[in-house]
């Protein structure tokens, strides 16, 4: 049964176009470019300010490990700061107002993904809003994507600012 899976993993691998060593070695089988990976997250986040009419103050981009000690594969993130609400209470009235209206648009609980704010996910990208905290000027809201770009390394993850037209 082994030797079946391993066999149709290299069959699915070499299918797709991508290189077998670098897609089994990374647990990756339909691996992505990292401008495939920032595009993804990039979509999302201009569905995501759209649909919100978010009030942007500052939106970041980078590449990050989705291992602990850093190795690949890599993902698209995101973070995008929006101003502080008045109190926690109206943050948080405020945050179940946008979670509904992005439900609207087809983004659907991740109940797999564990924070402390609320989590959404469409497309394969996890957006987190963060809870408001009183140590910080803004608010938050990060963007995660897929794991599945092999060819970025650490030394390749710079951050980015993103502005939203």
């Amino acid at each position: 049964m082994r030797t079946k899976l391993v066999i149709g993993l290299l069959v699915g691998a070499s299918l797709s176009g991508c290189d077998v060593v670098t897609a089994i070695s990374n647990g990756v089988l339909s691996p992505i470019t990292p401008e495939q990976s920032k595009a993804q997250v990039l979509a999302a986040a201009g569905e995501l300010v759209g649909v919100l009419h978010l009030p942007v103050v500052e939106a970041y981009f980078w590449h990050e490990a989705c291992r602990d000690e850093g190795g690949g594969p890599f993902r698209g993130a995101m973070r995008i700061a929006y101003p502080l609400a008045p109190s926690f209470e109206a943050s948080d009235t405020e945050v179940s107002k946008m979670v509904a209206a992005l439900q609207r648009v087809g983004w659907s609980g991740d109940p797999n993904f564990h924070s402390h704010g609320s989590v959404l996910t469409k497309h394969d990208v996890t957006v987190d809003f963060a809870p408001q905290n009183v140590g910080t000027p803004t608010r938050d809201v990060e963007l995660l994507g897929e794991c599945r770009d092999v060819t970025t390394n650490k030394s390749d993850s710079q951050t980015e600012a993103i502005t939203f037209n």
